[in-house]
């Protein structure tokens, strides 16, 4: 499984839905009697997710370790962090879960670890993501040729888009080619990339991206209304694979055209075209499409929002962005995820910004230095003490990319 994105959700009841589908599918998991659990990333949303989340994710992986059912993971792009403090290392430290990503540096190539899993015998490798697709940098310098000739039986996960099986829908991701991945892996577990699908070319077979185990945003409700992971056999040297949907609540979309209508006569046609609809226990998303007479403002979404759920709905959600305004040409259709947006205005502006001597591009550095500076205070933690983390963290981050110029350890004090 992969892009979990547990703690994602700002809404209270689609932050628990993803966190339930976490559940289920570790219920299935071991209703299956699988011998191990591999996580291609994004497990968390954040490096430094909320006590309740974590506590949420704690108890499952504990559950698991009792039926000795091993969790390998790597980063993704979201629980990735610039320093290594991610609270992926404390709950390898507390036994709930490894990662295959420990490197040793071999001659100026960087050698895989990796880890064999001691029920099968299966070698299991990885490259964790990075926000930009800054692991590009890994793949530069990664022993290939050592992974390719390690004998045995080897899986390999990685969190990147792969240029050649990207959607067209995704045109605007960056990605990584094929060629960057070793071959002559048994199956290669991915994760970035939040529709599921499998995929074969020359010397890699069994290339497979599971998707979200929970959409991400109102595009990906709109489009996936759930998702899944994958349950993988191995026997006779034959890969079967086993798609496995996770649907904690049905997802409907509410089309609603209001070509020319008023408040009141929306709020009417809402109750024509609902009259004989069960809405128990599901999402809605009310899409609205068409004319509008008057301003936005002039919806009355919230009367909206409670009849539908007085009629069972769990929650409610609304997407205008096919409304087109009587004092407006048209409100434009922005399907961007809120990574893409960002990455749009740095790209925009990055001229104004020199950064000499930068061993990485302008838009990752921005992006990666951003999230240091915008973590959000832990539970319990002293407002000095966070100040003082966040700088640490920065500085360390500087130290990486050698942008601290001549400074010693008293200026930087």
């Amino acid at each position: 499984m992969a892009d979990l994105h547990l703690g994602g959700w700002r809404e209270d009841t689609l932050r628990e839905i993803g966190i339930k589908s976490f559940e289920k599918a570790i219920d299935i998991s071991i209703e299956e009697k699988v011998d191990f659990i591999l996580i291609s990333g994004d497990l968390f949303d954040s490096s430094n997710p909320t006590i309740d989340v974590m506590a949420s994710a704690a108890r499952k992986l504990y559950q698991l370790k009792e039926k000795n059912i091993e969790v390998y993971v790597i980063e993704g792009s979201h629980d990735f962090s610039p320093t290594g403090r991610t609270i992926l290392k404390v709950f390898q430290e507390a036994g709930l879960l490894k990662k295959v990503t420990s490197v040793d540096d071999v001659d100026g190539k960087l050698r895989l670890r990796g880890i064999k899993d001691s029920k099968t015998g299966i070698s299991i490798y990885g490259v964790s993501g990075i926000r930009g697709s800054l692991e590009k940098a890994t793949y530069d310098v990664l022993d290939r040729a050592n992974l390719e000739e390690s004998e045995g039986n080897k899986i390999f996960m990685f969190h990147s888009a792969i240029q050649e099986f990207k959607p067209s829908s995704l045109a605007h991701m960056e990605a990584i080619p094929i060629s960057y991945l070793p071959k002559s892996f048994l199956y290669y577990a991915g994760g970035h990339i939040h529709d599921n699908g499998e995929f074969e070319l020359d010397g890699y077979k069994n290339v497979v991206f599971p998707g979200a185990l929970f959409p991400n945003n109102i595009d990906e409700l709109l489009i996936f209304r759930g998702g899944g992971f994958y349950i993988v056999s191995y026997e006779n040297d034959k890969i079967t694979k086993k798609y496995v949907p996770i649907k904690i609540y049905p997802v409907i979309i509410l089309e609603i055209p209001i070509d020319r209508m008023t408040s009141f006569s929306i709020e009417e046609k809402i109750k024509e075209i609902t009259l004989n609809k069960d809405f128990t226990d599901s999402i809605v998303i009310t899409k609205f499409k068409g004319k509008l007479e008057g301003n936005i403002s002039s919806i009355n979404f919230k009367k909206i929002n409670e009849y539908l759920e007085k009629k069972g709905a769990r929650l409610v959600k609304r997407d205008t962005r096919e409304l087109i305004l009587k004092e407006y040409k048209e409100v434009k259709n922005i399907s961007f995820t809120k990574e893409k947006l960002e990455e749009d205005i740095i790209s925009r502006h990055k001229d104004q910004i020199a950064i000499k001597g930068c061993a990485t591009d302008t838009i990752p550095f921005v992006k990666n230095f951003m999230e240091l500076l915008s973590r959000e205070k832990k539970e319990g933690e002293k407002k000095d003490d966070y100040y003082t983390n966040i700088l640490r963290d920065s500085l360390e981050y500087l130290r990486k990319l050698k942008l601290l110029g001549g400074l010693d350890e008293d200026n930087l004090s």
